[in-house]
């Protein structure tokens, strides 16, 4: 006998609450900090499963719409700045597609809160490809918010993907090579700051500025 869907949306209910509590546990034994991080990397740095299991960590982290960002600095301290890069793309990526259909599956009290924010509905309004590219890239834009909001606008996927791509490659690789330059220099705090956002925040306007005169001259 199959599950009736009350059973599904129960089933899917129940499992939410405990991933979103042992999230919360994890946090709070310090084992998403990047701290823990760092000195399991210095034990296990050689082994070819710990590469894999920062990728998990980022991707989960993403899925459930927490801050992914301390997930940079490990990579960017750990690795260098080309294979730091590809860890964060691969967890970036993985995690928003995870959450782009985790999306589909919450509450409807979930899904209008999440409608009712300022951001989802710039996102209703311009979901293409230039303007999710620079969502993507623009320093302190929550990922949450383009992850959870591409899944319940249904976004192509193909965009969505290739848009988290573009930005987690962008982002990965300025934030590991700023990591990496300011650790040779022996001050890895000091990375970080209007070096890395400024960047990151002109180009997302020059997306978006060629966006607009493309329409112009169409």
């Amino acid at each position: 006998m199959l599950p009736d869907n009350k059973s599904i949306k129960s089933f899917k209910l129940i499992l939410l609450g405990l991933l979103v509590l042992a999230g919360i546990m994890l946090h709070q034994m310090g084992i998403l900090e990047k701290h823990f991080f760092l000195e399991a990397g210095e034990r296990h740095i050689d082994r070819w499963w710990f590469a894999p299991l920062i990728i998990v960590f980022k991707a989960v982290l993403y899925i459930f719409a927490l801050p992914g960002s301390v997930m940079y600095v490990v990579a960017g301290l750990l690795y260098q700045p080309i294979h730091a890069t590809l860890i964060i793309i691969a967890g970036g990526v993985a995690g928003a597609i995870g959450a782009y259909f985790f999306s589909r599956s919450m509450s409807q009290a979930t899904r209008q809160r999440v409608q009712s924010s300022k951001a989802f509905s710039i996102m209703k309004k311009h979901g293409d490809f230039a303007t999710l590219s620079a969502v993507r890239i623009l320093p302190g834009f929550p990922h949450s918010v383009t992850n959870y909001g591409s899944g319940i606008l249904g976004i192509p996927l193909t965009r969505f993907i290739a848009t988290a791509v573009i930005g987690f490659a962008v982002k990965g690789y300025l934030y590991s090579s700023a990591i990496h330059q300011a650790t040779r220099r022996g001050d890895p705090e000091g990375s970080g700051g209007l070096e890395m956002a400024l960047p990151l925040l002109l180009l997302a306007v020059l997306i978006l500025l060629g966006k607009i005169l493309r329409r112009k001259t169409q």
